[in-house]
Formats: C-alpha cells, sequence, structure tokens
C-alpha cells in the first residue's frame, strides 16, 4: 500500500475512494473500505482510503475526542483491508474553508482522480455544511462519479460508532469493544524506566509512554497480551493510578508479561486488552498487594482468547 501525506494535482488517477477519519477502522469503518475496494476491483481502478492526519474538530472546535487508533495502527488496518492507497490529508485552515462543491472538485476529482466515492450514512464534509450524501449523490450524477452510501452497522441494536465504542472503552467493556472493532482494543507505546517497585515483590511490569491523545479504559486491572516483535505473550495489565505505592498525577498502562525475563525497555509494544478482571484497588501492604497480582495472572492465564 502506497501512502500520500501532501496534495497535489494529478496525484492519483482512476480511483475508488473510500472516505472517512475512520477512528477506530471499526466494523462500519471496514465496510466503507471494503466496499471501495470491491468497487475499485470491478471497475479496474485504484483503491484508496482519504483520511486526516488529526481529527478535523481539533482545528474548527479547538478540543478532539481521544483517538481510538493512532495514525500508524489506521493505516496497518488499511493494509490488512487490501487497500492500494492511502491518502493521509493535513486539515489546514485553507481545507475548513473548502465548501463541499469545492472539496470535491479540487481534492477528490483533481488531486486524487475520484470515479467512485465511498461514504458511510453520517458522513457530512464542507464548511458550507452541504455535503450531505444526499449532495454528494447529486454531485456524482452530474459528474459521473459513482457514489456508495454504506448505511448503518448494527450489533445488538447498537449502531456501530466510534462514539459508542468510546463509551465502551471508558466503561472498561473491552469485550464489546472488541465486538464493536472487530478486534481487541490496544494501546501501542514505548516501555518507559519506571521506579522497578513490581521487581521487588516478583511482578516486573512494562510501563508505557503513550501518545497524550490516546483513550484508556477504566482504572482496574485487564487480562490480554503484549506484542512484540511479531509474538504475544499472556498478560496482565493495569491501568490507574498505583494507590498502593503512592498515586501518580495522571493514569498509567503498565504491563506484566507472564513467563517472560527478558529487558525491554526502549522497545515499542502493543498492549491488548482481552477482559476486565478487577477495579483499581489500594491494598494495605506490598504483600496484599503481591497476593492479588498472583490471583489476576491465574485469572489472565486461564485466558486462551488471544487474538
Amino acid at each position: 500500500m502506497q501512502v500520500y501525506k501532501e496534495l497535489k494535482k494529478g496525484l492519483l488517477k482512476d480511483t475508488s475512494l473510500a472516505l472517512g477519519v475512520f477512528d477506530g477502522v471499526h466494523a462500519a469503518h471496514q465496510k466503507v473500505i471494503q466496499e471501495a475496494v470491491e468497487k475499485a476491483r470491478r471497475m479496474n481502478l485504484i483503491s484508496a482510503v482519504v483520511t486526516f492526519s488529526e481529527h478535523p474538530r481539533q482545528l474548527i472546535y479547538g478540543i478532539t475526542p481521544n483517538v481510538i487508533t493512532l495514525l500508524e495502527d489506521k493505516l496497518q488496518f488499511f493494509r490488512e483491508l487490501e487497500v492500494d492507497a492511502a491518502v493521509v490529508i493535513n486539515f489546514t485552515e485553507e481545507l475548513a474553508k473548502m465548501t463541499a462543491e469545492q472539496y470535491l472538485k479540487n481534492v477528490l476529482q483533481e488531486c486524487l482522480g475520484a470515479k467512485s466515492i465511498t461514504v458511510g450514512y453520517n458522513h457530512k464534509f464542507g464548511s458550507d455544511k452541504r455535503g450531505t450524501s444526499d449532495f454528494l449523490q447529486e454531485y456524482g450524477d452530474r459528474h459521473n462519479i459513482l457514489i456508495n452510501i454504506v448505511p448503518p452497522v448494527k450489533i445488538n441494536e447498537h449502531t456501530v460508532s466510534s462514539t459508542v465504542i468510546r463509551g465502551f472503552i471508558e466503561a472498561g467493556d473491552v469485550a464489546s469493544t472488541r465486538e464493536f472493532l472487530g478486534k481487541p482494543f490496544k494501546v501501542r507505546g514505548l516501555v518507559v524506566e519506571g521506579k522497578r517497585l513490581g521487581r521487588t515483590i516478583g511482578f516486573p511490569t512494562a510501563n508505557l509512554e503513550l501518545a497524550p491523545s490516546q483513550i484508556l479504559p477504566l482504572r482496574g486491572v485487564y487480562s490480554g497480551a503484549v506484542k512484540l516483535d511479531g509474538r504475544e505473550y499472556s498478560s496482565i495489565i493495569n491501568v490507574g493510578r498505583r494507590p498502593t505505592v503512592g498515586e501518580f498525577e495522571k493514569d498509567l498502562v503498565e504491563a506484566h508479561i507472564l513467563n517472560f525475563d527478558r529487558d525491554i525497555y526502549g522497545e515499542t509494544i502493543e498492549v491488548i486488552f482481552l477482559e476486565r478482571i478487577r477495579d483499581e484497588k489500594k491494598f494495605g501492604s506490598l504483600e496484599d498487594l503481591k497476593r492479588q497480582i498472583e490471583l489476576d495472572c491465574e485469572a489472565a492465564a486461564r485466558n486462551k482468547s488471544i487474538l
């Protein structure tokens, strides 16, 4: 898959485009992308996903929801969906001021050669608020562009959306998160040195340095996995402020990898959340904490549903 990060006229020609922020690349996003890929194959076009380096709300409102999926992981998911190209747009003031028609003409047609455009049912664009599915369909009819509007995807009577999934994550419901994403929720980060307190009780942890915008599950202990060098290792994961050993100013993510003794400081790992085990708790002593971690490890070892 080719990745483009700068727009220019004639960048791509004869494309089937999937448009969206695609935070999470969840089950509904996958439908949009798969439809664009299918149209590309049927019409002998290049399949391309058009997304943004940052959420457009950051520029428009000065705030953005915490992200489910970092850009690097989004691109990997696009590859797995067999997309030919990804266009990562920097959402600038100039872009924000474009009307719906200008965006379609100047960006999607002149830069990206759109012959087919696929969007979700609620996709909107353009400074004039005209960029709805009805407007897109009318524009496509006038300019001989095939328009595909993907209807809502529902699971257990809920419409799949990034907003709903963020709610599951923030509630610690990683099982529902997995169902709606179509894959386990994970975070990626650099392993940094902590206070090494885990080692003193026999449970060393990998402490992650995460992107500030990364959404985190509800504080607590989870069973899951750590992915390192292409391999997955059963783990228990703590999200929180470690109240037994002194409150930290912000929530931390740390993973104890079962039956693992390598030094991995400075390496980037993925931490995959599979099941919530318990709430975060302050223990009366390190010995009490150690006994509970032993029970947590037993619970994690029983969980065989790694990816």
